[in-house]
């Protein structure tokens, strides 16, 4: 016993001592950074960002690869099943690492256990926006109208099933104490459209889109979800301006690897897309995205930032019966 003990003890170290000599030397080839949907969208503009400033410091290129398909799904399900060695790297949006596999029937991976966790980069607010037709100046006006339509509830627009918008819509619905029924469309900008022409009476969309509109007076922003006001939008209080410390929802992006990757990799890691992301190119460049760099975070932290999110997200999509499929 003591012979196979002390065996087991002697793989288990040169293990460690083979990771650690790999993380000494990487990274010595490319790293291939995935993302889930098609190129020229804000994921893949992010992570273009990232890849940017990341292959400079690291001495090696950081390629970009777009895999769309099943909401990020298929992209997420490459990365959970490569070698954890700092080589194959996602931009991952909320759902792969929170939801998806109540939203989508037979997913292929565990986003509780599939993945490490590197560090947040990117995050953006929902902001609540009226239609003309709604009266109300205010949230607090908007919440009293809406209680009073029980009979004949109000219709919101969001951009797609799932999304931040969507969740954001039914945490403050449930919240403000009102019904509600959802229209979804397949764009922030189809949101506004609709919203501008009052074929839905109220919604949530991305500072980005909704900005515009809402200072031209084609529509009116009584909220945002936010951690602070946002740039643009400084007439716009944010919900724990009003009273509401627990609804800053955010959308925000996470830079993943599979499970099981090498701890100095992941610091290593952590630490150069702070650094990439810190550069004034990099903020402007989100900034006209309408995405905010993400507060720094260690891997620890972010992992349970992510794991939190994760509770708080599932608990909404099962007590509204949220499905993709």
């Amino acid at each position: 016993m003591r012979k196979i003990g002390w065996l087991i003890g002697v793989a288990v170290v040169s293990s460690v001592a083979a990771f650690s000599a790999a993380a000494q030397s990487w990274p010595a080839r490319p790293v291939h950074l995935l993302v889930g949907f098609g190129a020229g969208g804000p994921t893949d503009i992010i992570a273009r960002v990232l890849a940017t400033g990341m292959g400079a410091s690291l001495g090696q290129q950081v390629l970009v690869e777009n895999k769309p398909g099943a909401a990020s799904n298929l992209a997420a399900d490459l990365v959970a099943n490569a070698k954890p060695d700092g080589y194959t790297l996602m931009l991952s949006s909320i759902g792969p690492l929170t939801v998806n596999d109540v939203l989508f029937s037979n997913l292929p991976f565990n986003p509780a256990t599939a993945f490490t966790v590197i560090t947040l980069t990117a995050e953006t607010p929902s902001v609540l926006g009226l239609a003309p037709e709604v009266q109300a100046k205010s949230l607090k006006e908007f919440a009293d109208y809406a209680k009073t339509k029980s009979a004949s509830p109000l219709h919101y627009a969001s951009p797609g099933v799932g999304l931040p918008p969507h969740f954001a819509a039914e945490m403050v619905r449930t919240k403000l104490g009102f019904a509600s029924v959802h229209v979804p469309y397949r764009s922030g900008a189809q949101v506004i459209e609709a919203l501008m022409k009052s074929e839905v009476q109220w919604g949530f969309e991305a500072p980005a889109t909704m900005t515009a509109p809402h200072k031209a007076g084609k529509l009116r922003a009584v909220a945002t979800s936010g951690r602070e006001r946002w740039m643009g939008m400084e007439d716009v209080p944010t919900f724990a301006e009003l009273g509401y410390p627990d609804l800053v929802i955010l959308g925000w992006f996470a830079l993943i690897g599979p499970a099981g990757m090498p701890q100095d990799i992941v610091q290593r890691l952590n630490a150069e897309a702070t650094k990439a992301l810190a550069t004034d190119e990099a903020k402007q460049r989100l900034a006209n995205l309408g995405f905010g760099i993400s507060p720094r975070m260690t891997a620890a932290e972010t992992a349970a930032f992510v794991a939190s999110e994760r509770t708080r997200w599932l608990a909404v999509a099962k007590e509204n019966n949220i499905k993709v499929e």
